[in-house]
């Protein structure tokens, strides 16, 4: 074996080592990410829930209960527990709404849903800007849109 030979078994083993050290520092990393994201707070947002109540579609879907919910987000009102219950509510209204819609559309958001969270999205943004079911899903904000993509992928 020549110096050469030696210094570059040397420079991959230093690079194994590193990468393996790596690896794990990763890993952990992002396992305290995942933790953080799992005790954040799930809320929906005043202004989410101002569009929501301006929406009548939304509206007639929603029970009172839930709209009272809704509203107290709307106001600042709302404790932590009608916080939690208004971001179910508008995702229950946007699964309501759809289902109402029916047909095709209902098919192809539970086909959309079943391929992955980016395909669901891609699929309801693409909807027609003046379709009602479009219009409530960019109303709702992005917490109550991925309850929603969650709702119908643990139903079907």
């Amino acid at each position: 074996m020549n110096r050469n030979t030696l210094r570059m078994a040397a420079v991959s083993a230093l690079a194994a080592v590193a990468l393996g050290t790596g690896a794990g520092l990763a890993q952990a990393s992002e396992a305290d990410r995942a933790r953080t994201a799992a005790t954040a707070e799930v809320t929906l947002s005043a202004a989410n829930a101002r569009a929501l109540l301006a929406n009548r579609a939304v509206m007639a879907e929603l029970k009172a209960g839930d709209a009272q919910s809704v509203r107290a987000v709307a106001d600042g009102t709302a404790s932590k527990a009608q916080s939690r219950a208004a971001i179910g509510s508008a995702a229950k209204a946007l699964y309501n709404l759809l289902k109402r819609h029916g047909g095709k559309l209902f098919d192809d958001a539970v086909k959309a849903a079943r391929s992955g969270w980016g395909k669901f999205r891609s699929y309801m943004d693409g909807l027609a800007w003046y379709h009602p079911v479009r219009i409530a899903w960019i109303a709702a904000g992005a917490e109550a849109q991925y309850q929603l993509y969650t709702y119908i992928r643990s139903l079907f």
